[in-house]
């Protein structure tokens, strides 16, 4: 009986090195792979899995993979001398705040589902200790950037005027201007000479008292008819598509009404670009508001220059603190072929 038991115990042995040595045969270079050590921190390894998951979760391809692998590893070596240097200071963060955080995105994220949270957390192939070991780093690098932050008091008035005259381009002003419009369109074909009838005889109820909003809102076919004529926004010229009424349009003072005017009307064509559509009509503009091109004060945008330069001070000092660490750190970085 005993015979029995070993031939028959021998023979599934056999079986089961038949089936790993066929699982090596088909998985080992991938297994292999994935676990080689692209980047050493000290004594913390990262490997091409972790680099490759973070990737495979943005869904990129493979060239994509290849293109960006090394900045992922850049950015896990940054990661890991920043919590290196936190440990180096003796600080900890609290195991309280860490189930906070975790109870937090729970919530926030998985609506409190548990089974939901657990199943994404495998597909992920992530146990919820190495979640929590993620949170944990997530907060340590957070802590770690904010200390390099520059205060907005170490921004000096000088800096924000040297700044304001070298980029003067950024903060130039278009030319804008607020329209009101009155127009005359062909409903039945109308000749030009018609048209301009009808608009002179408008100009001429102007001249004689009638307001323009008062024209607008009684007069010819404009869209903007019932607004009293307004477009009701500033417009640059770039913004205005008929040759003809950007031309009139920004000749005019604030206030000043425009001579009837012929303008061929656009359309847009099957293929999506705006042509002619070979009808007329005729226009008079009113520039209810006008504002000159130049360029915004630097009062205004003083705070929005402050913020550039902490930033790019923020940047700076960032990456001298890493380039500190990593001369005193042991950094090795070997990336797949």
């Amino acid at each position: 009986m005993g015979t029995k038991t070993n031939q028959h115990t021998f023979k599934v042995f056999l079986f089961l090195a038949g089936l790993l040595a066929i699982s090596n045969h088909s998985y080992g270079t991938e297994l292999i792979e994935l676990n080689r050590v692209v980047a050493k921190v000290n004594e913390r390894v990262v490997t091409w899995g972790e680099i490759e998951n973070a990737m495979t979760l943005l869904n990129f391809t493979d060239q994509e993979k290849k293109l960006r692998a090394n900045q992922f590893v850049d950015g896990k070596v940054d990661r890991l001398l920043s919590i290196a240097a936190f440990g180096e200071k003796g600080m900890q963060i609290p195991t309280s705040y860490i189930e906070q955080e975790y109870n937090k995105r729970l919530i926030r994220d998985f609506n409190g589902d548990r089974k939901l949270f657990r199943d994404t957390l495998r597909s992920k192939g992530l146990s919820q200790l190495e979640y929590r070991k993620e949170i944990e780093e997530e907060i340590i690098y957070s802590h770690m950037l904010s200390t390099r932050r520059r205060l907005k008091e170490e921004i000096s008035p000088e800096k924000v005027e040297l700044y304001y005259e070298k980029n003067a381009d950024k903060y130039k002003t278009e030319a804008m201007v607020q329209l009101g419009e009155i127009a005359f369109s062909q409903i039945a074909g109308e000749p030009e000479t018609v048209l301009l009838q009808q608009a002179h005889q408008v100009i001429k109820e102007i001249k004689g008292g009638l307001s323009f909003k008062d024209a607008a809102s009684k007069n010819g076919q404009s869209p903007f008819r019932e607004k009293s004529g307004d477009w009701g926004v500033m417009v640059s010229e770039r913004e205005i598509r008929s040759k003809e009424i950007k031309k009139e349009a920004f000749s005019l003072k604030e206030g000043e009404i425009s001579k009837p005017f012929i303008v061929n009307i656009l359309e847009r064509k099957p293929d999506g670009t705006v042509g002619s559509s070979g009808k007329i009509a005729v226009y008079i503009l009113q520039a209810i508001k006008v504002t000159k091109s130049g360029r915004k004060p630097l009062d205004e945008v003083r705070p929005l220059i402050e913020k550039t330069l902490a930033s790019e001070i923020e940047a700076k000092s960032h990456r001298q603190w890493l380039s500190r660490l990593k001369r005193d750190a042991y950094v090795r970085v070997t990336l797949p072929k």
